[in-house]
């Protein structure tokens, strides 16, 4: 084996200690950038880690496709406004089938031969129906409070050809008056917990859905959402309005507020009814209603322009109450994203 030897450094102690020092000069600005990189690396890392984190906390959620939606019975027709300004493509609005008027919920004894043709064909995707005898009732319903019932019957002709048809049966707060000098007053009280017809329409959509292995019917939450917006307006935490009758109306003795809700209930409608058609929020909409007519039975005004206007403060707030009740109702069959 050859031993190779290295000469030993002769230089004096000072000349080595400068060398030394340039030396450990060059060492020290390599390490700093070798930090500044790996440093930088890692800050740039982070931030895209939350960037992404950021992403995933707040997805943007992809628009629904449209469907071919029939509305029947008693409906204030502000709900294609709100499906145009969430930007919702190929929705269709057919008319929906004539099942009597809005009190006669009796089953097949008041379904004419023939009207359910259309759905029975798969036309519909959707139906959505609202009435003022929205819960089962014996009497008011002829007894057909079950799978014989109004709700069951259009769900099983909607899905027999079309198997993603669902029913939206909207919910509906009934505004009670009484009579006060010359004209009616609106008489209401705080719902202490959900109406006992709230629950029996909550079981027979049990029974409808787990008839067809799905959601077929869900429940449009408007007399939820409609009760938070009175006791708001009754605790004087509703920005303009004062007192829950302005929310309907004007009305005297001889009408009935429950054909004339005022332009916030009917905005508070629609944007209830879409967001459980279609799973949409509608914080951030800015629906153009000033061109709605109105027109035919009892409904009064006639344009939308008549009523009273909407700001920008309560326009975020009814939003709010809306999805907040959409989105935290399990029979909407809605999730918050």
């Amino acid at each position: 084996m050859t031993h190779i030897s290295t000469p030993a450094d002769t230089r004096p102690h000072s000349d080595r200690f400068r060398g030394g020092g340039r030396e450990r000069n060059c060492l020290a600005a390599l390490i700093r950038s070798l930090l500044f990189v790996c440093l930088w690396g890692s800050i740039a890392g982070l931030a895209g880690t939350c960037r992404g984190q950021a992403g995933a906390e707040k997805p943007v959620a992809a628009k629904p496709a449209g469907a071919r939606v029939g509305y029947t019975l008693i409906l204030f027709g502000c709900e294609d406004t709100v499906v145009k300004a969430a930007g919702i493509d190929m929705h269709k609005t057919l008319g929906g089938p004539y099942l009597g008027t809005w009190h006669e919920m009796w089953g097949q004894k008041r379904i004419q031969p023939g009207r359910l043709d259309g759905l029975e064909r798969g036309d519909f995707d959707m139906l959505l129906l609202a009435t003022p005898h929205c819960y089962p009732d014996a009497e008011a319903w002829a007894g057909a409070v079950g799978l014989d019932s109004t709700p069951a019957i259009l769900c099983a002709a909607g899905v027999k050809n079309n198997p993603n048809f669902r029913l939206v049966w909207q919910s509906w707060y009934w505004a009670r008056t009484e009579p006060r000098g010359d004209k009616k007053v609106l008489h209401w009280k705080p719902h202490q917990e959900p109406p006992d017809g709230l629950r029996a329409l909550e079981k027979l959509t049990d029974q409808i859905n787990a008839k067809h292995g799905r959601k077929v019917m869900v429940i449009s939450p408007v007399e939820e959402a409609t009760c938070k917006l009175i006791e708001m307006v009754a605790a004087g935490k509703f920005p303009g309005i004062t007192d829950p009758e302005e929310l309907w109306g004007p009305w005297t003795r001889q009408t009935d507020p429950m054909w004339r809700p005022g332009s916030h209930l009917r905005t508070l409608f629609a944007y209830c009814n879409v967001a459980t058609m279609y799973g949409v929020s509608p914080i951030g909409l800015n629906p153009d209603f000033s061109g709605l007519k109105f027109g035919g039975g009892k409904t009064v005004p006639e344009t939308f322009n008549d009523l009273a206007p909407i700001t920008e403060e309560q326009r975020k707030i009814l939003q709010q109450i809306v999805w907040d009740t959409v989105s935290n109702y399990p029979y909407s069959g809605v999730k918050k994203p």
